[in-house]
């Protein structure tokens, strides 16, 4: 568990996929499974329909990788667990 014991579950958000049909996935990871992340780093690259966004960590702590790079992923699928 994290120190407070809080754990933030960051999932492919409406932005990145509007609709139940559009997928994507991860390109590039930039920061590594273990890394401690500060909100708004980028942390990694999604590709959606050609078109590769940056991601921005939505919270502080200890990232926690759960979606590998070049795996589909929907609206609502679980990316990374950050311990905060």
């Amino acid at each position: 568990m994290s120190e407070n014991g809080k754990v933030f579950e960051w999932r492919v958000s409406d932005e990145l996929c509007p609709t139940e049909e559009d997928s994507g996935s991860i390109v590039l990871w930039i920061l590594s499974d273990g890394a401690k992340i500060n909100q708004g780093d980028i942390v990694a690259e999604f590709m959606v329909q050609k078109i590769t966004h940056e991601l921005q960590a939505p919270a502080s702590g200890i990232l926690h990788i759960k979606l590998e790079p070049e795996i589909e992923a929907y609206k609502g699928d679980l990316l990374a667990l950050i311990l905060m």
